[in-house]
């Protein structure tokens, strides 16, 4: 029996096996960078800010901001903000095993009405809403999965959820989104979310509005792909921002070098 000693204190940052087997495959290379670097911080004990983060890895403050509420929605951290939703710090949590399933990543709260049978009416109807929600989001993802053609990974169903939660996309226009993209044989939910964030960022809110920009950039692009047909839906808004598509395509097909 030996001991082993070592002469030098070696300078490293511990990552989670956890975070590599099952968290960082689904993740994109922003935000696995974003993660690492608050990692090292935190071992470090130094302090960071979105703008250090978005210069230091030559991504825009809206990469990083997003890259931080999605390690929210996976559970890696938590946001503190003041009461103008700044943030103001961030805790890092320790990587749980993550479910195989859809059924097991929806948790029942029928037994918590059950329990709270003698609370307070507020209590009451906050329970029921989340109730309601839930239901509303598997009839989403349903939906999603019969474009899709097979049951959504766990990433899959967040990637549905930041669309209808932080782009605030109603489900007719995720509908859209899904059909449109489908219907170019795209079905990788990358190509899905950046779609999504362009129109959210070209100030598309309903299926109308992406109609139009489609039309448009079709008419710029005629050998470009289908466009899917419209929903049977009355709409009352007009687009507010003449997006460019062609540039989008090229963006996410990563043709910008093929003109």
């Amino acid at each position: 029996m030996f001991t082993v000693y070592s002469k030098t204190d070696t300078d490293s940052t511990v990552i989670s096996n956890l975070f590599i087997d099952q968290y960082m495959r689904d993740a994109n290379d922003a935000q696995i960078k974003i993660y690492l670097y608050l990692i090292r911080m935190m071992s470090a004990q130094q302090a960071t800010s979105i703008s250090d983060m978005a210069d230091r890895f030559n991504h825009t403050e809206k990469e990083v901001l997003r890259s931080l509420k999605y390690w929210e929605r996976q559970g890696l951290l938590a946001l503190d903000t003041d009461a103008a939703g700044k943030i103001v710090g961030i805790h890092l949590n320790e990587p749980k095993a993550r479910r195989a399933s859809i059924g097991d990543n929806i948790i029942s709260i029928t037994p918590m009405l059950e329990a709270r049978a003698e609370a307070q009416p507020k209590e009451v109807k906050k329970v029921k809403k989340v109730i309601r929600d839930e239901e509303k989001n598997k009839q989403l993802f349903f939906i999603v999965e019969q474009y899709i053609g097979k049951p959504l990974s766990p990433r899959e169903v967040d990637v549905i959820r930041y669309i209808s939660e932080e782009l605030s996309f109603s489900d007719d226009l995720i509908d859209y989104l899904v059909q449109y993209c489908v219907d170019r044989g795209k079905k990788d939910f990358r190509y899905i979310e950046k779609v999504a964030i362009n129109w959210a960022e070209g100030g598309i809110t309903t299926p109308k509005q992406a109609q139009h920009a489609l039309s448009r950039a079709q008419q710029k692009k005629p050998q470009g792909g289908r466009i899917p047909k419209q929903q049977n839906n009355t709409f009352q808004k007009t687009m507010r921002h003449d997006y460019d598509f062609v540039k989008l395509e090229k963006e996410i097909l990563g043709e910008e070098n093929e003109d």
